[in-house]
């Protein structure tokens, strides 16, 4: 329990430092305190589900320190190389929340809220895109992929949580979104219009969006919430 604790307690001044440093300019202060947060948000999971962990969640936290680090390793490189790791991110997450989504039992009144989510993030996503990036520097095909896969783990999350309102599914929500929000202030920060707002507000919701993807593991597994607490609305 106290390792645990003390495991959390990392993770959130790791995210606060790395907030902080990135309010002063610090760059290279903020890529050290990034390559703490995922060892620490990993350490705390593997406590709290009992030492026990399945192979596509361990890479799912492998590609995100890769994601993470990747600018302190290589530098010059670390367009593509961040980009292909969170990317196998979203497709290892796209594989654990389809295992969920088949075994949902869908009803007439879904259909309005899949077909506006649907509509919501296609639009989001059409909108990114079409944006006159100036400054991008792979081929664009890359970002097209790429959108695509996190817009499907969008769609999926938020119909998930339409069909079944549990706490599961709310941080699942809650963590594709925070994705979602910090891709898009990353893409129109760098290749469209820099600021430092933009910067802050991406890197903030991304380094607490680790938090939400180890509360959904935990929840699906059952091993953090008690089990009679699997329904946070009754319909």
């Amino acid at each position: 329990m106290k390792a645990k604790r003390l495991s959390l307690i990392l993770y959130c001044t790791a995210c606060l430092f790395a907030i902080g440093f990135n309010l002063l300019g610090q760059v290279s202060l903020v890529l050290y305190s990034k390559s703490v947060i995922i060892p620490s948000i990993f350490i705390y999971y593997w406590i709290a589900n009992n030492y026990k962990i399945e192979t596509i969640k361990v890479a799912v936290f492998l590609f995100c320190f890769a994601g993470d680090i990747f600018n302190l390793v290589h530098p010059n490189d670390s367009g593509i190389g961040s980009l292909l790791a969170f990317l196998m991110v979203y497709i290892c997450l796209l594989i654990i929340v389809f295992s969920d989504f088949k075994k949902l039992k869908f009803r007439k009144q879904n259909f309005l809220p899949i077909l506006i989510s649907f509509i919501f993030i296609g639009f989001m996503l059409l909108t990114v895109l079409t944006l006159d990036f100036i400054k991008i520097e792979l081929n664009f095909y890359f970002y097209v992929i790429y959108g695509i896969v996190l817009s499907l783990l969008c769609v999926s999350s938020l119909i998930s949580y339409v069909v079944q309102l549990c706490y599961a599914f709310l941080y699942l929500v809650l963590m594709t979104v925070c994705f979602l929000i910090s891709d898009v202030f990353y893409m129109v920060n760098h290749f469209y219009l820099s600021l430092p707002v933009f910067s802050l507000v991406g890197l903030t919701v991304q380094v607490f969006s680790y938090y939400f993807m180890v509360k959904y593991f935990l929840e699906q597994e059952g091993t953090y919430i008690r089990k009679n607490r699997n329904a946070l609305v009754s319909l």
